[in-house]
């Protein structure tokens, strides 16, 4: 998958978020589409994180490498507090650079929503690593301001924004939420508009701050509009999941061709010209 992402035109790929040692997961139900009205709304799912544990994810790693030298491989990994500067160090020699996935709906949100926490994590994994490292923050919490401000002062290389959006879904016929897990992650097209929000408002503390930390706007990106209003909000790239689902593997060229569009009729020359023009 990783491979045929980056075929398709990706700029860089991002792994599934892993851990140290293997884990389950949840039961199915894992992952359902949302429609509302016959209108196709997003994605909620609760997969509990599942994965097969670094040693043999790192094989997929190797692999992908091996073949892919000129995209830009980026390792998300998960952990408890103690586990995330361990992890750091063991992936380092198989990524290009490391993201550090706090804000996942299904785990301990103490390192998300706590900034003194957050600070104190990625200044320990940044002094073990030389791997640029990107911090994806949650929109569940209180200040994503504050949030991001945390993470650029542990000294973080790049903030992701969003993760997926903490929420249910439940089946009237039987009175039941519909996945095991009950709440899960609410992902595409419906979150666009929270994380466009997020970003603005990210982008626009850093100008006040006099702060320049690159942010990837992820969150309901379907189509080249979507990225360019990402990028109008302050997103230096753009992160790319849920369209797969519903435009196919190869959306990622269908996407620049979008954008290329845009930019050719609106008379931009490049995306330095895009970045942050939105913000006040």
């Amino acid at each position: 998958m990783l491979k045929r992402v980056a075929e398709s035109g990706a700029g860089a790929v991002t792994t599934k978020s892993f851990s140290i040692n293997e884990r389950k997961g949840y039961e199915n139900p894992t992952v359902i589409e949302l429609i509302e009205n016959e209108q196709r709304i997003g994605l909620l799912n609760a997969i509990g994180l599942a994965n097969p544990g670094f040693e043999k994810f790192k094989k997929e790693l190797e692999k992908f490498k091996s073949h892919n030298s000129d995209t830009a491989l980026i390792v998300s990994i998960f952990g408890t507090i103690d586990e995330f500067s361990k992890l750091a160090g063991m992936t380092e020699n198989y990524a290009d650079a490391i993201e550090i996935d706090v804000s996942c709906p299904h785990v301990d949100d103490s390192i998300s929503k706590n900034p003194k926490i957050l600070k104190n994590l990625i200044s320990e994994i940044k002094d073990i690593i030389s791997n640029p490292l990107i911090v994806k923050i949650s929109p569940n919490v209180t200040d994503i301001k504050e949030i991001a401000k945390a993470a650029i002062d542990g000294g973080c290389d790049a903030l992701a924004a969003i993760n997926t959006v903490r929420a249910m879904k439940i089946d009237i016929n039987f009175a039941k939420p519909v996945l095991a897990n009950k709440f899960g992650g609410y992902s595409g097209t419906g979150i666009k508009p929270i994380a466009v929000a997020k970003i603005y408002e990210i982008y626009s503390m850093m100008k006040k701050e006099n702060l320049d930390v690159p942010l990837i706007g992820i969150g309901g990106v379907t189509c080249g509009n979507d990225a360019i209003e990402m990028l109008m909000a302050g997103a230096s790239a753009v992160g790319i999941g849920s369209a797969v689902y519903y435009r196919g593997i190869d959306v990622f060229g269908k996407i620049l061709n979008e954008m290329n569009e845009f930019m050719n009729e609106h008379n931009y020359k490049n995306i330095e010209e895009i970045k942050g023009i939105a913000v006040e």
